[in-house]
């Protein structure tokens, strides 16, 4: 009995240090996804306890159980280090690394959202805000800086700069490899079935992209946009003004608010009320939504649309049912 209870407490002994060493030890240099680059965005709250933020990495898997976590914190005097913020890991670091980062409050990588329906000028002032670089060198690069993508029409880059987030690290951004990302996330984005009915649908990807990115700030939403653009490509193949609004307001260099009388004469070719055809440039940088909208219009009869006081879309064929909508919608 001696013997056997000597036994039990010699491999419960041994389990201990196995399991010390697996969940302890081997999590301050091993990861628990080797292999994965991709991050992920922890939000500390401020006042977050060692276990709550345990809870968190657990959840978005990054440790491998709360216990190695605390007691690493603990045994270094960490516990009431961790800072509060947004920090951006990844999923092949290791226990110690992860540390670190919350302790710092920072790490070498940021998230960096571009907005949908954003101008280049927004764009370049949001990365001035964020640090990274100035509002007059971002444009500075855009305008130029060699991209070497055979689809970018000659002299511009506004519409073609894909909104979404991206990971930026803070020791090695540049602005031309980072607009250069968002030119190859567009490229991207577009299947093959879409650059082949680019190639099939009788418009320029130009074309389009202008197209897109009038949609993206005429229709916030997404189920109405291939109704709207459709409208516009009807007004556009019939010679008539598109008569948006979101291009005169591009042409006074603001991306919201009404318009006066005197707005609406603002001598500018983004003035669709004033000048017939496709703007210039897009007025925007359209999501994929907007573009596939402007590639694959709904068929209709619709000439016309407005939005109501809520933002509802009401669509007319005629310019009478036009004014009939107008009366009673706004």
């Amino acid at each position: 009995m001696k013997k056997l209870s000597f036994f039990l407490i010699i491999g419960l002994l041994i389990f201990g240090i196995v399991w010390f060493y697996q969940n302890y030890i081997g999590a301050l240099s091993y990861s628990l996804n080797p292999d994965s680059e991709s991050r992920v965005i922890v939000n500390i709250k401020k006042g977050s306890t060692a276990s709550s933020v345990a809870d968190l990495l657990l959840s978005e898997g990054l440790i491998k159980n709360t216990m190695a976590f605390k007691l690493y914190l603990k045994q270094n005097n960490l516990a009431d280090q961790i800072k509060a913020g947004r920090i951006v890991l990844q999923e092949n670091f290791d226990l110690k690394t992860i540390v670190d980062a919350l302790v710092e409050g920072k790490s070498d990588e940021t998230a960096v959202t571009i907005l949908e329906g954003w101008t280049l000028r927004q764009i370049a002032d949001y990365m001035e805000d964020f640090g990274l670089t100035t509002a007059d060198d971002f444009i500075s690069c855009a305008d130029s800086c060699a991209f070497e993508f055979d689809f970018l029409p000659d002299g511009y880059i506004e519409g073609y700069l894909y909104p979404d987030t991206y990971f930026v690290n803070l020791n090695s951004y540049s602005d031309e490899a980072f607009i250069s990302r968002l030119i190859r996330t567009l490229k991207n984005k577009l299947s093959d079935e879409d650059w082949q009915a680019i190639e099939e649908s009788g418009h320029t990807l130009e074309d389009i992209m202008i197209m897109a990115s009038i949609v993206e700030r005429e229709e916030r939403d997404e189920s109405e946009r291939s109704t709207v653009a459709g409208v516009l490509w009807n007004r556009f193949d019939n010679n008539i003004g598109l008569g948006a609004d979101a291009t005169i307001l591009y042409a006074l260099g603001r991306t919201k608010g009404g318009l006066t009388h005197n707005d609406l004469e603002v001598d500018s070719p983004y003035n669709t009320r004033k000048y017939r055809g496709l703007p210039p440039t897009p007025i925007a940088n359209p999501s994929i939504s907007s573009i596939r909208a402007a590639l694959y219009p709904k068929d209709t009869n619709y000439m016309y649309y407005l939005h109501d006081s809520d933002g509802e879309v009401h669509y007319a064929v005629t310019n009478d049912e036009h004014n009939a909508n107008k009366a009673k919608y706004l």
